[in-house]
């Protein structure tokens, strides 16, 4: 029957019943008709009229499962597409078709025995091993997803989509998938062997070049798709991102800028927040520190509730006043960074960073409140307790500068008969410290 003969084929078939004709197979042709111009409730009425005319009729069983299926009755059609899958276990499209109808209504689990049951009766069949590599994904299993995204792939090399959504599995969950640059790289080139013109397996090589730190090639990746049309958010994004660990901060600021306005919901709140932090970083390593400042706020403002992010945060703002050279808003940001998160070791490094000339520097020591002089040996101890030294025999080193400026603190309580050193935080708190504690923490 001709795709266009659908509307001739339902008048000759209404005219026939009409004139009391009764032909099976005239149900048959009706059903076909009226699913060919999407009437699937008249065609699941003349195909369930074909069945009742010969109850063991198989075909027509079949054609009232699809227009259930088309229908949008997935229930119906889940109920019978069991039935006939019942009867033949490797019946592929019934089969097929009942894995798909799993899929669609969130029952996934049941969808992969059927799946594996067909792709072990043909092995070399790659739509069943994506379907199978989907539901993986779905439930979460990203092992069994790659493994059958792969094989997939290497079955129809002409499908990169397949390539990269294998790639996309492993970018996910590195943990779990080490050193799997080099393969991702190899099935991205054979990708590009046949889909040249493909962009998102070009991005899917840029990401990868990202990830093994080959920021140069990952820069002209991306680079060269801007270029060539493809300006899309992920793209400058990327770009952004390679100038930015190559310390090409200016070069940066474009792209990173650009991504940061792109990547925004309804509200206008920001939605990537590698993107805004990098171009923040960028700001201030380029002499805009009160931009940057400014967007690092912003971000504040919107993540109130996440306090390991905003220890973060609050670095990168003590590092903008840094650039600026407001040392006290600096020192202030580190604080805040360390009370946020008390994990947070580049906060304290760069807290006690700020606070050690102080007490290296006799004019500027001399000129210091005993508060600020509190203070300072309150960052010493600080860092010493929670940043470990992981070059001891270097005599240059933060931890070597704090040990030293202890032990003179040491010799002073010696000399004024004191076995015990007081120090202040920044809020004012103060700790009080044996000698002997002291000494500890310098022998460490």
């Amino acid at each position: 029957m001709a795709k266009n003969r659908y509307y001739e084929a339902l008048k000759c078939v209404d005219s026939l019943n009409n004139a009391g004709v009764k032909i099976s197979d005239l149900l048959f042709y009706a059903g076909k008709a009226s699913e060919g111009v999407l009437r699937y409730k008249d065609a699941y009425r003349y195909y369930k009229q074909w069945l009742l005319a010969d109850t063991t009729n198989r075909e027509a069983r079949i054609a009232i499962a699809r227009v259930l299926a088309l229908a949008g009755k997935t229930v119906d059609a889940v109920g019978a597409y069991e039935k006939l899958a019942g009867e033949d276990s490797l019946d592929f499209a019934i089969n097929y078709q009942l894995a798909r109808l799993y899929q669609q209504t969130g029952k996934t689990l049941k969808a992969v025995p059927v799946y594996l049951r067909l792709a072990g009766a043909d092995t070399t069949n790659a739509t069943l091993l994506k379907r199978l590599g989907d539901c993986y994904v779905e439930i979460g299993l990203s092992t069994g997803a790659a493994r059958s995204y792969c094989d997939a792939f290497w079955l129809d090399p002409a499908d990169g989509g397949t390539a990269v959504k294998a790639i996309n599995v492993m970018l996910a969950d590195q943990n779990m998938f080490t050193d799997f640059v080099d393969y991702a790289l190899d099935m991205v080139d054979t990708a590009l062997v046949y889909s040249p013109h493909l962009n998102t397996v070009k991005q899917t090589r840029g990401v990868l070049e990202y990830v093994a730190k080959r920021f140069g090639k990952c820069e002209k990746t991306f680079d060269e798709l801007i270029v060539g049309g493809d300006s899309v958010r992920f793209n400058y994004k990327y770009l952004g991102l390679a100038r930015y660990q190559q310390k090409h901060f200016k070069e940066a600021l474009l792209p990173l800028a650009l991504a940061d306005s792109l990547f925004r919901d309804k509200q206008g709140n920001r939605t990537d927040m590698e993107v805004a932090m990098r171009y923040g970083e960028s700001l201030a390593k380029s002499g805009e520190p009160r931009k940057a400042l400014q967007v690092f706020l912003e971000i504040e403002d919107q993540l109130q509730p996440d306090p390991q992010f905003l220890s973060q945060l609050a670095v990168m703002c003590g590092m903008a006043c840094g650039y600026s050279m407001q040392q006290s808003g600096a020192v202030d940001y580190y604080w805040k960074a360390y009370k946020l998160d008390p994990k947070n070791k580049q906060a304290i490094s760069n807290f006690v960073n700020w606070k050690y000339d102080v007490l290296v520097d006799k004019e500027k020591r001399s000129k210091a409140s005993e508060k600020e002089i509190r203070v300072a040996l309150f960052a010493q101890i600080l860092f010493l307790q929670n940043v470990k030294d992981f070059a001891p025999a270097r005599g240059n080193t933060m931890h070597s500068v704090s040990r030293e400026i202890l032990k003179q603190e040491l010799d002073e309580l010696f000399f004024s008969d004191d076995k015990h050193l007081t120090v202040m935080d920044p809020d004012g708190k103060t700790y009080v410290y044996s000698a002997d504690d002291i000494r500890e923490l310098i022998n460490r």
